[in-house]
């Protein structure tokens, strides 16, 4: 009975994972699509805001890409070399995207700064208009698409990725508002204050990413609930008391390490069986990777 429940769980995370995949790699065709399609009639238009939002959406089609990429690794079995698997190259994937995400953001405010100061008339500001409702709707149609796997698997990279997306139809109606008023009202600045603004979107995105993902790569757990938890169900299972508790990120799920107080007179056999239920109760109840119990002596009163 044990095995079939292992065997259930094992299926539904791959079939969690399977979706996550698919959702990244259909972010990766529509975002791919809408920012060449923005590049196209940047060409026309000249609009700074029109070219900020397609290298936005390109860029946020490779990190869905790499987002991808990083959930097939996740799928891959422990091997000789990464003995507690590959979970974690979905959070190096988030990492590397928040970098990319970074220079991006460089570029694109560079480029507008340089607008700021040489100001050029949009050609056609009916079509970039157009063009920018267009890519905003498609984007956070795809984002709350994405947002639902991602919290349905817990994915960080897979988070980020529609974190991502519903900034990137975020700033396009934010792009068509600034084209608006620099077409229609005397600020003709406002095109390149659009691309600023689109630029603002992605560092405070990349800051996000980064800060997350870095935490998981060097262990950091804030998570005192699931402590807690791990405690109070051996009390109430099994009547004994717990010491120390130590978690360990991997990917979006946890190795523990559980010390348990046992009175000294307890027998080797017995704490055998005791340590084997333990683990086996809080692997299933918590949905941990692994789970280490150590068996200590009780301190007499």
């Amino acid at each position: 009975m044990g095995f079939s429940n292992k065997q259930g769980a094992t299926t539904d995370s791959n079939s969690v994972l399977n979706r996550g995949q698919r959702a990244a790699r259909q972010s990766v065709i529509t975002l791919a699509a809408i920012g060449f399609a923005e590049l196209i009639v940047t060409t026309f238009t000249g609009s700074i805001t029109l070219t900020a939002d397609g290298l936005d959406s390109l860029a946020d089609a490779m990190i869905s890409f790499i987002v991808w990429f990083g959930i097939l690794m996740v799928k891959k079995p422990r091997s000789s070399l990464f003995h507690f698997g590959y979970r974690k190259v979905e959070v190096l994937a988030a990492f590397i995207a928040a970098i990319i995400i970074v220079v991006l953001g460089i570029l694109i405010t560079l480029h507008a700064v340089n607008v700021l100061y040489n100001h050029v008339d949009i050609r056609y500001p009916e079509i970039t208009m157009i063009t920018l409702a267009a890519a905003g709707g498609i984007s956070l149609h795809r984002a709350f698409v994405i947002r639902k796997v991602a919290i349905e698997s817990n994915l960080i990279s897979l988070k980020l990725d529609a974190k991502n997306s519903i900034k990137d139809g975020t700033a396009s109606f934010v792009g068509l508002v600034s084209v608006l008023v620099g077409t229609y009202t005397p600020f003709k600045f406002m095109d390149a204050v659009g691309g600023m603004i689109i630029a603002g979107y992605i560092f405070l995105m990349a800051y996000t990413a980064i800060k997350e993902s870095t935490l998981v790569l060097v262990d950091a757990v804030n998570d005192p609930q699931i402590t807690n938890n791990i405690k109070k169900i051996i009390y109430e299972k099994f009547v004994i008391k717990t010491g120390d508790v130590y978690l360990r990120p991997v990917g979006t799920e946890f190795n523990a390490e559980i010390h348990i107080l046992l009175p000294s007179e307890t027998r080797l056999d017995e704490t055998s069986k005791i340590v084997k239920a333990i683990s086996d109760t809080i692997k299933n109840e918590l949905d941990l990777v692994r789970v280490v119990i150590v068996p200590e002596p009780e301190s007499p009163n």
